[in-house]
């Protein structure tokens, strides 16, 4: 803000000559002599309390009204005293302090109009109402920066007033750097703002707001620029959401947090974990100034729920857990909150081909053996098949040797089909023991999902493989 923009009761420094005549005003005055004498009381007769002569009014400049600017001297009951220079000497001048919106500092300097000059009490009479108003349209300029307080609404925008009671306009696109729906929520609030248009002759001033953010948004914007760093912790504010994550302005630059640096936990909406208008901690991951990026997380300012997690949960442990995610590979299933681990497809099940789909659905709750923890890797495997019974466990008891039983046809290949005994224990039919005559598909005997009752030619339990046939036993090959 310049001196322009520097409301009028702002103090301002006065030039060293200026500041040298004040500090000789107040060296000769007394200024309790002033407050008994505007109030009415009788001022002492002693020569030695008598204003010296070169501080009374040097001759008279009340004849017309005008401008002058003064110091804040004392404020006393309902009256403020003032100490100006007028027409090159020095005078002490009094203002209702009911003119002051609040009352003055002491010792602040502001201007006023010069009403009259009381003789019988040796005092400029002075007034606030009017200065305020005929300087601020006198330095009022376009591009300077006001402050100005929201007194209502309308179709096009909002309506302010600026100190003096100048009335001022401000566009809806305006307001603010983004669009605003509700208008009404600033109505009784002070908003700094730049000047657009002034027309004198009219009395009509326009403001933008958006402007002036926007300046103070590139000045903050340089110096965040110069103080950022990659692994610092920032403050910032969530300005807006979209599908893959969230931005945060850190001080006139705005930042991406990715959905994945969200949380530990898997999240599906960023909604679920940040709203606009949040302060969030931040960490700063990777700065591109040449593409003016900056990618940033919010769950590395947290608690990482890996710390520690081989203490609470071992190789060996039985756990149940949730299943949040099917893969072609396996499932995934939530441990502890951003904390997952894999039942790989091949632990899913005791059958040889498993698709996870066919044997879990997100949201199953399964028993689970922990096989492998590795903290380092964040990886934790599970087996739901080995918290079971193993099914191979007596099989050469179940199916003895020449035995029939029943099957259903799982795969076919060129060189026979793979039948299921039971969940988890699958037998092999090769091709040449389809019939007793040659078959050259085996598409021609069986189909796939197909049950047939099949011969148990042997057992190994130790390989889990079985050889079945649809051959009679007493077959000769």
């Amino acid at each position: 803000m310049n001196a322009n923009d520097r409301p009028i009761d702002t103090p301002e420094p006065f030039d060293a000559d200026l500041q040298r005549e004040f500090a000789e005003v107040m060296a000769g005055q007394d200024v309790q002599r002033l407050i008994s004498e505007a109030s009415g009381a009788a001022a002492p007769t002693q020569s030695t309390h008598e204003a010296p002569q070169a501080h009374r009014q040097p001759h008279d400049q009340t004849a017309t009204p005008h401008l002058a600017r003064g110091r804040i001297e004392a404020i006393h009951g309902d009256d403020v005293f003032v100490g100006l220079v007028e027409g090159g000497g020095k005078a002490q001048g009094v203002v209702p302090l009911r003119q002051f919106e609040r009352p003055p500092r002491v010792g602040s300097i502001m201007d006023f109009v010069v009403e009259r000059h009381d003789e019988s009490q040796g005092l400029l009479i002075l007034s606030r109402e009017g200065a305020i108003g005929r300087i601020t349209w006198e330095q009022l300029q376009r591009g300077a920066v006001v402050e100005a307080r929201v007194v209502g609404t309308n179709k096009g925008g909002l309506e302010l007033e600026m100190i003096g009671g100048i009335m001022a306009f401000m566009p809806a696109g305006q307001v603010d750097l983004r669009h605003v729906d509700d208008l009404q929520q600033f109505v009784g609030q002070k908003l700094a703002a730049v000047v657009q248009e002034i027309d004198r002759r009219t009395r009509r001033v326009v403001l933008s707001r958006r402007n002036h953010l926007e300046n103070d948004r590139r000045a903050k914007r340089a110096k965040t620029w110069e103080e950022l760093e990659v692994g610092q912790v920032r403050q910032g504010t969530i300005t807006r959401i979209a599908e893959f994550g969230a931005f945060v302005d850190l001080g006139g630059l705005d930042g991406l947090i990715h959905i994945s640096e969200l949380s530990y936990s898997r999240v599906s909406d960023p909604t679920q974990v940040v709203t606009v208008g949040q302060t969030v901690s931040v960490k700063v991951l990777k700065i591109d100034r040449d593409k003016q990026r900056i990618n940033l997380g919010l769950k590395q300012t947290g608690a990482d729920p890996w710390q520690g997690i081989a203490d609470r949960v071992r190789p060996g442990d039985r756990v149940t857990l949730r299943v949040v995610r099917v893969t072609d590979f396996g499932a995934f299933v939530e441990v502890e909150p951003g904390v997952e681990g894999l039942v790989p497809a091949s632990e899913l099940s005791w059958a040889r081909h498993v698709i996870p789909v066919n044997v879990v659905k997100e949201g199953d709750t399964l028993r689970l053996v922990a096989l492998q923890v590795s903290p380092e890797q964040r990886r934790i495997t599970f087996s739901l098949k080995q918290a079971g019974d193993d099914p191979w466990m007596g099989a050469e008891r179940k199916y003895p040797k020449d035995s029939l039983v029943d099957g259903r046809v799982r795969s076919i290949a060129d060189f026979g089909a793979f039948v299921e005994l039971e969940a988890g224990v699958e037998g092999l039919v090769h091709i040449s023991e389809l019939s007793e005559r040659r078959v050259n598909s085996v598409a021609d005997v069986l189909q796939v999902d197909q049950t047939h009752k099949f011969r148990v030619i042997d057992v190994d339990e130790d390989q889990r493989r079985i050889r079945l046939s649809l051959r009679p036993a007493s077959a000769q090959r």
